[in-house]
């Protein structure tokens, strides 16, 4: 009895693994929209109005996974850092690939010019986010399946073994 109790715990152990290899691709993709989304809406009320970015980062309405990273820079602003530095530490916690957070955290020293420039910036960093998501996107269905089978077939083999 103790076998087989084992071996579904196995099996249930494997499948919460999948769940959670899963889940931190799907905050990945969630994260590059939403980042990707935000500077775009950012790059638009830059053009749209003359306030200063840190008011525009307060008021800027985002999704979730946006939130916490506009918020960190806000927060590192009202502490009295500067702009690139509150960006970079904010841009480094993000849960994404190295690659992706780097170029996320080099947006912080192109916020601090000209209009023109901090536009073109934020939207050349969004073209390359949504294009990261999309690259993940396809990836994503075949590392799912490959992912499903390693962790069921090694659950069940593992269970296997124990009966």
């Amino acid at each position: 009895m103790l076998h087989i109790a084992g071996a579904g715990l196995v099996l249930c152990a494997s499948l919460l693994l999948r769940q959670s290899i899963l889940h931190r691709a799907r905050l990945r993709r969630r994260t590059l929209r939403t980042l990707s989304e935000s500077f775009d809406a950012l790059s638009l009320a830059v053009r749209a109005t003359l306030a200063p970015l840190p008011a525009l980062l307060r008021d800027l309405s985002c999704a979730e996974e946006a939130t916490a990273f506009f918020r960190a820079v806000c927060e590192g602003l009202a502490d009295g850092k500067p702009l690139e530095r509150c960006w970079r530490e904010a841009a480094l916690t993000l849960p994404l690939s190295e690659r992706e957070r780097e170029l996320t955290a080099a947006l912080g020293s192109a916020l601090g010019g000209e209009e023109e420039s901090v536009c073109d910036a934020l939207s050349r960093t969004a073209r390359e986010l949504s294009r990261s998501e999309r690259t993940l996107g396809a990836q994503e269905r075949e590392e799912m399946r490959v992912t499903t089978a390693l962790c069921l077939g090694g659950g069940t083999l593992l269970g296997i073994l124990l009966l």
